[in-house]
C-alpha cells in the first residue's frame, strides 16, 4: 500500500492511452494482462494511491475502451482527446487543459506500461514531499539502470510549457526548462517496458507471471 501522504500537495496523475496502437497491430488497452485489459491494470495500481484525481486520456475507439474498463472511482475521469492522430503531445496538451493547472503537479503514466511497481510510484511521490518543489520547475523521473522511464512528474510551474509540445515525444521537449531534473534510481523494469510491438506484448506477459 501507499507508503507516503500526500493529501497535503494536490497532485493530479494523468495516464495515457488514446493511440491507435498501429506498430502493435492490435489494440494494446484492451489486451489482456493477468485477465485484465491492460489499462484496467495500469489504472487500478494508479488509483491504489489518494491522488487528488486520475485522469484517464483517451481517443481512438474510446467507447469500445470504457465499456471494457471495470474500474469504480469517484477520482478518475475519462477525458476525451479528438486530436489522438497527432501525437503523444495532444493528449498532455488535453489533460493539462482539463484542470486548467489547477494542481500541485502530474504524475504522467503511459497506459502501456502494466509492470509499473506501486514502489516506483511510492519513490516519486516522496521525492516531490521531501524536496518541496511543488512550486519551482522541476522534473522528476525513475531510472532503471541508467535508463529513465515512467512515470514523470511534472511540477506546477512547468505545466505552461507543455501547452507548446507537439508531436509524438510527448513532454520531453520541456524538460530543458527544468531548474532541476531529478532521476530517482529504481529497481523496476517495468518504468522502461511498453507495449509496441507483439514481442513487447509476449515480453510483458512472461515478466507477468
Amino acid at each position: 500500500m501507499v507508503g507516503v501522504q500526500i493529501n497535503s500537495i494536490p497532485i493530479k496523475a494523468v495516464v495515457l492511452a488514446a493511440g491507435i496502437s498501429s506498430r502493435m497491430g492490435k489494440f494494446k488497452p484492451l489486451l489482456p494482462i493477468d485477465g485484465k485489459p491492460m489499462l484496467e491494470v495500469v489504472l487500478t495500481r494508479v488509483l491504489s494511491f489518494p491522488f487528488q484525481e486520475v485522469i484517464a486520456v483517451v481517443g481512438y475507439k474510446e467507447h469500445e475502451l470504457r465499456e471494457a474498463i471495470h474500474v469504480e472511482d469517484e477520482r478518475l475521469n475519462w477525458i476525451i482527446n479528438g486530436h489522438f492522430l497527432e501525437g503523444l503531445s495532444s493528449s498532455i496538451k488535453a489533460a493539462i487543459n482539463y484542470f486548467n493547472n489547477v494542481t500541485s503537479g502530474v504524475l504522467v503514466f503511459l497506459g502501456d506500461q502494466p509492470l509499473l511497481k506501486a514502489s516506483t510510484i511510492d519513490q516519486i511521490l516522496k521525492v516531490s514531499i521531501e524536496k518541496g518543489i511543488a512550486q519551482s520547475k522541476c522534473i522528476i523521473q525513475p531510472t532503471y539502470n541508467g535508463t529513465p522511464g515512467h512515470p514523470v512528474f511534472i511540477s506546477s510551474s512547468m505545466l505552461p510549457y507543455l501547452k507548446t509540445i507537439t508531436g509524438d515525444q510527448g513532454a520531453k521537449p520541456i524538460f530543458k526548462f527544468a531548474d532541476q531534473h531529478i532521476y530517482v534510481s529504481v529497481d523496476d523494469e517495468g518504468t522502461i517496458l511498453d507495449v509496441d510491438t507483439k514481442h513487447d506484448y509476449q515480453n510483458i506477459i512472461a515478466n507477468s507471471k
